[in-house]
């Protein structure tokens, strides 16, 4: 729950916590979107990617979904992330496909 309590504070309505969940939000019209994760985040639980990606689908909007086994969290500016080639290369190939 750390991103939760993070943003929201350990006492949020359900109608925050609604309007704040990203997978609630999606619609038809909702942006294309890349989505990389760790599964060894211990700040934001890769299930909120899963469920966003699965919402995304579900409306129909492109979207791809890159799940890492380590890494933990804000990783992505690392130099040193084991997987770094790897997601900027997959980036890279959904960013030319997204333009077709």
């Amino acid at each position: 729950m750390g991103s939760h309590n993070n943003l929201l504070g350990r006492n949020a309505s359900q109608e925050q916590i609604d309007l704040y969940s990203n997978e609630k939000q999606v619609t038809r019209d909702t942006p294309p979107a890349f989505i990389m994760a760790n599964s060894d985040d211990n700040l934001v639980p890769v299930r909120n990617s899963i469920e966003y990606y699965n919402a995304l689908q579900a409306n129909r909007v492109r979207s791809a979904l890159h799940v890492y086994p380590t890494g933990g969290h804000g990783w992505c500016a690392n130099e040193n992330f084991v997987y770094r080639q790897q997601w900027m290369s997959d980036l890279k190939q959904w960013l030319s496909q997204l333009a077709k």
